[in-house]
């Protein structure tokens, strides 16, 4: 699916563009990632393949879906980077070698003579026509007051070619012939390169009759004229007007020329025109990542049902999932729990991260049972999911996710539960366990839950254990306080500090009697602490700080 999709993207923004030599694109990208392949590329490496030359920033293809580690290797190959990691970096070196052999089997042009001026590349490139003279003439006139350019306007002017027309329309403009009823001409019968520079320099107020011509640029919907439609759609903004402005409205949903890929806000100033229009695209399978996108930037509602239609039917659906979960209605429920059942384990994750946003089914009852799925990546986006939404239900599924690296989670789930029958998972969670935030989760449950105090504690040496224990004690009033006097005691500084806190979050003024002799303790977080909960201790009123 993966490269598929990489395909799709490559097919989208180079069909019928060609290479120097007049191959089409594409089909030289088809024979690299063929090569990629033969010299044992991964599937990341010939998705990079497809992907390097599409131009779109790395954050527009990850908008795209585009994988993280495909992501990484088109960077590294754009950048030239040599810091990225070695698996990357030998990716990148792969795509570029293959490009390299590649060219090396395409037959060459001939280097264009050294001429400078354009009478001369001019008569270079009547006998030859050379990409690279090509260039050079364009580059020449750009430039105002380029000698010999009024000449060439004129002899160009009506060619057939829409090169050498493009090329006219620059040296009129560059030579100050510029005439308007003759660029309103060329927008009518030039061809797409020519149209695209003759409306770059239309300039001042506009008309109906330049309104209507650019209408009919903008029907023009080949891939070749994508150009031409994006200065004409340029041009009618300049223009202003309702006219002019409903006509750019009525054309602006264009895949290759998306308005707000360059503006977001531009989706909000418009959202009532676009709204409609991205809903009839959902169904046309290049668009199943750019509408959905879009739309769940709008935060539409009224395109959850149209979205629901589509995602049952689109060959990839995780951005029109993801959409659903941005915009979260409670009317996405079904469907989202019917994709709980796709074939694809990175769909049934999705599904259930949106269901968690949007509600409108049983998400405890439905992220328990995929906690039973067959796919790693699944159970534990449901292990997540899960301990946000668990109710009293889910118990005994938090105490086996304890077991796991959603400990912390799980623990923070059955704490805010408060199951007696969590107890004995909370306190091996408590003094056992590695990880800081499970045996934090793990505390507060106890704190919260009631429990006799010797049940299940199991005294131990570690630092850690004893300072959790302090804080412990300290939320149990009816818990013995022999402990908490022991550890005033303690060894440890910090176990101390944790004990005197406790006396002084108990209220508990007996306890200044254990408190007061640690005034003169030797480490001055003890003695601190000492103060501050004898000045609580002696005036009721008062805060630890």
């Amino acid at each position: 699916m993966g490269t598929a999709r990489a395909r799709r993207i490559a097919r989208r923004a180079h069909q019928g563009q060609l290479t120097y030599n007049g191959e089409l694109l594409l089909d030289r990208l088809e024979r690299v990632a063929a090569a990629v392949a033969e010299r044992g590329g991964d599937w990341v490496a010939v998705q990079a393949v497809w992907l390097h030359e599409v131009p779109v920033s790395v954050e527009d293809l990850v908008r795209e879906g585009v994988p993280t580690r495909v992501l990484q290797v088109v960077r590294a190959f754009r950048s030239g980077s040599r810091s990225a990691p070695a698996r990357v970096r030998r990716d990148a070196e792969l795509l570029r070698a293959a490009l390299l052999a590649d060219r090396r089997h395409v037959p060459q042009p001939e280097s264009p003579p050294d001429a400078r001026t354009l009478p001369e590349l001019l008569a270079a490139y009547r006998e030859k026509q050379d990409y690279r003279l090509q260039w050079a003439i364009s580059g020449l006139l750009g430039e105002p007051n380029t000698p010999g350019a009024a000449e060439l306007a004129e002899q160009w002017w009506d060619s057939a070619d829409d090169w050498e027309a493009q090329m006219a329309v620059l040296a009129a403009r560059g030579a100050g012939l510029l005439d308007r009823e003759r660029l309103l001409r060329k927008v009518v019968d030039g061809g797409p390169y020519a149209v695209g520079t003759a409306i770059s320099v239309l300039s001042g107020e506009g008309d109906q009759q330049e309104i209507e011509l650019l209408r009919a640029v903008l029907t023009r919907q080949e891939p070749v004229w994508q150009s031409a439609r994006s200065r004409a759609k340029e041009r009618l903004a300049a223009i202003g007007g309702p006219e002019a402005e409903a006509l750019v409205m009525e054309f602006a949903v264009e895949l290759a020329d998306l308005p707000w890929r360059h503006d977001r806000a531009w989706l909000h100033r418009n959202a009532a025109t676009v709204i409609p229009r991205l809903i009839e695209l959902l169904s046309d399978p290049d668009w199943w990542h750019e509408a959905p996108v879009a739309l769940a930037s709008l935060r539409a509602v009224e395109a959850v049902g149209p979205i629901c239609e589509s995602v049952r039917v689109a060959e990839y659906p995780i951005p029109m999932i993801q959409a659903l979960g941005a915009i979260g209605s409670a009317e996405a429920g079904p469907t989202l729990v019917w994709l709980l059942g796709h074939e694809s384990a990175e769909v049934r994750a999705e599904a259930l991260q949106a269901l968690s946003r949007t509600g409108g089914a049983d998400v405890a009852d439905v992220a328990m049972a995929a906690c039973d799925d067959p796919d790693v990546q699944v159970r534990d986006r449901a292990a997540t999911v899960l301990a946000r939404h668990a109710d009293g239900r889910a118990v005994t599924t938090l105490i086996r996710l304890c077991d796991t690296w959603h400990a912390a989670e799980a623990a923070a789930a059955l704490a805010r539960i408060g199951d007696p029958r969590a107890l004995p998972t909370l306190w091996n969670l408590f003094v056992n366990h590695s990880d800081r935030a499970a045996r934090h989760a793990a505390g507060r449950g106890l704190a919260r839950i009631e429990c006799d105090q010797w049940s299940w504690w199991h005294a131990s040496d570690d630092e850690w254990v004893q300072r959790a224990h302090m804080w412990l004690l300290g939320h149990k009033p009816e818990w013995s306080r022999s402990r908490l006097v022991d550890g005033t005691k303690h060894s440890k500084a910090m176990v101390r500090v944790r004990a005197v806190e406790a006396f002084g979050r108990l209220r508990d003024r007996a306890g200044a009697e254990h408190v007061r002799p640690l005034l003169a303790d030797p480490d001055p977080r003890v003695r601190s602490a000492a103060r501050n909960v004898l000045r609580v201790l002696e005036n009721p009123g008062l805060t630890l700080p």
